[in-house]
């Protein structure tokens, strides 16, 4: 038994360039030999948390669901809107 709690945890890429459009950075899935990038870690050790918004391209993928979506895409943004301290640490670039 585990005298701290764990938590399960994907790794996503470094921020790039904000989008264009959007304004938002964009990131996708790490993966590690074509599997995705995972760790169980500390909850101690999570700096914060944030909120991705997937990707969707030209057309929505019609297999997507609110229950699979961040399942199913590989590509996001960040979210830098969700809340103040979000948004401020997304303008120090």
């Amino acid at each position: 038994m585990y005298s701290r709690a764990l938590a399960y945890i994907e790794w996503f890429t470094p921020l790039r360039e904000p989008d264009r459009s959007s304004g938002l950075h964009q990131l996708s899935r790490s993966t590690r030999r074509l599997h995705r990038n995972a760790a169980v870690i500390h909850i101690d050790e999570i700096a914060r948390p944030c909120h991705l918004i997937p990707r969707m391209g030209q057309a929505v993928d019609r297999g997507w669901t609110s229950a699979n979506v961040y399942e199913s895409a590989s590509d996001f943004y960040l979210n830098s809107f969700i809340d103040l301290d979000t948004f401020c640490m997304s303008a120090i670039d």
